[in-house]
């Protein structure tokens, strides 16, 4: 993992405990959209290779 990575899981892990129950369900859906786009967009693998 970068710093940069690191750096900003540590502003959300501050950040989290602050926030309304509506801004985490909004930033946890967020981030599970995020990881479908990124699943999709990812090419798929052949069986065999």
């Amino acid at each position: 993992m970068s710093e940069k990575e690191k750096k900003i899981l540590e502003t959300i892990a501050t950040a989290v405990p602050k926030m309304s129950e509506f801004d985490k369900g909004y930033l946890l859906g967020m981030g599970e959209a995020m990881v479908k786009q990124k699943e999709k967009d990812k090419p798929e693998k052949k069986e065999g290779q």
